[in-house]
C-alpha cells in the first residue's frame, strides 16, 4: 500500500476558541477527524460503504496553543510491519504559521479499526480497501 501524505488548510472558527482564546482540546480532534476524512476523499476511500473506519485509539500532543488563524492538518498512513490486518495507524500534525515559519502545534496517532455497519463485526483493512473499490457499494 501506498498513500501519500494529505494536506487541508482550515480556517479557525470564533466558536473553536474557548476561554482563554485559543482551540479547545477538544475542537482539536475534530480537526483530525476533518483531515482523516479528507485523507479518505483524496484517495477514493471515502464513500456509502458498507465496512467503516472507527477510531479505536487516540492519541494526542498539544504542542502549541491555536489562535484565530489558519491551520494546516498533515495526514499519513504509517506503514507498521507489526500492525495487525484488523487496524490501520495514521499520523497527524496540525501547523500554524508564527513570522513565516510552519510550527507544530498537534501531533496524533490514531489507530482505526473497520466494522461491518450491518452486522457490526470487525472486518479487515483489506476488505475495506475491496469495498472502497467495488461496484457493490451500499445506497
Amino acid at each position: 500500500m501506498n498513500f501519500e501524505l494529505v494536506s487541508l488548510q482550515l480556517q479557525v472558527r470564533p466558536n473553536d476558541l474557548d476561554s482563554f482564546g485559543h482551540v479547545n482540546n477538544a475542537t482539536v480532534l475534530e480537526y483530525l477527524e476533518t483531515g482523516r476524512w479528507h485523507w479518505l476523499k483524496q484517495h477514493n476511500l471515502q464513500g456509502k460503504q458498507k465496512i467503516l473506519p472507527v477510531v479505536a485509539r487516540i492519541e494526542v500532543n498539544y504542542r502549541k496553543e491555536i489562535i484565530l488563524e489558519n491551520v494546516m492538518i498533515h495526514t499519513k498512513l504509517e506503514s507498521d510491519k507489526k500492525a495487525s490486518n484488523y487496524q490501520a495507524n495514521f499520523w497527524q500534525s496540525i501547523e500554524i504559521i508564527k513570522e513565516g515559519n510552519p510550527l507544530v502545534a498537534v501531533e496524533a496517532r490514531i489507530k482505526l479499526v473497520f466494522i461491518d455497519s450491518t452486522k457490526r463485526t470487525l472486518r479487515t483493512l483489506q476488505e475495506f480497501l475491496e469495498g472502497a473499490n467495488d461496484n457493490t457499494l451500499t445506497t
